[in-house]
């Protein structure tokens, strides 16, 4: 056997896996974009709802599960809709259009359910200490103020208002800290 033989059949694994990614990622934009053709017809908070009720219906797996995924359908829909009020007001939303046109807009980097919806959220402020209770920079105190300081990173949008992924993030910071 040849030794470029023995070479790819060892990264055929790798490609396959990367092969398969990619039929992912195809696929979550297909669920959006059939979502969204299923929802032509929903105008209202009952509306959303009753799509709601018949998704979660439809749905394989535990409780939890579908929990999650009914919620992430909910934002979308609702945003889609304009009838929510802090998402509107968030997004500056007025009418149904409004919601149309956002989310097309961040359908173009948000690829899938998961990633629109939490491209859809209002991103939560960061919790503020203030100044007399500070910590003691233990190690304990360092590693919460770092997870806390990913978790705002994530949640204040660097990921979706510049279209990030956290492996995005990861590797800019690696090739920070390596210089």
């Amino acid at each position: 056997m040849k030794a470029e033989n023995i070479q790819s059949n060892t990264s055929a694994p790798r490609i396959a896996g990367s092969q398969f990614a990619k039929f992912e990622q195809d696929q979550d934009g297909l669920l959006v974009d059939k979502l969204l053709t299923h929802a032509k017809g929903i105008h209202t908070k009952h509306d959303v709802e009753e799509f709601l009720i018949g998704y979660v219906e439809g749905l394989a797996g535990d409780a939890n599960s579908k929990k999650v995924r009914k919620s992430m359908v909910r934002k979308i829909l609702v945003v889609l809709t304009a009838t929510d009020k802090k998402l509107n007001e968030y997004h500056k939303l007025s009418k149904p259009a409004d919601g149309q046109k956002l989310v097309r807009s961040k359908m173009k980097v948000a690829k899938g359910i998961n990633a629109l919806s939490a491209a859809l959220r209002i991103p939560s402020a960061p919790k503020v200490e203030s100044e007399g209770e500070g910590e003691p920079e233990t190690e304990t105190g360092y590693v919460n103020k770092a997870d806390e300081w990913w978790a705002a990173c994530e949640k204040l949008g660097h990921s979706d208002k510049y279209g990030l992924t956290t492996d995005d993030m990861l590797a800019f910071i690696a090739q920070k800290v390596a210089k």
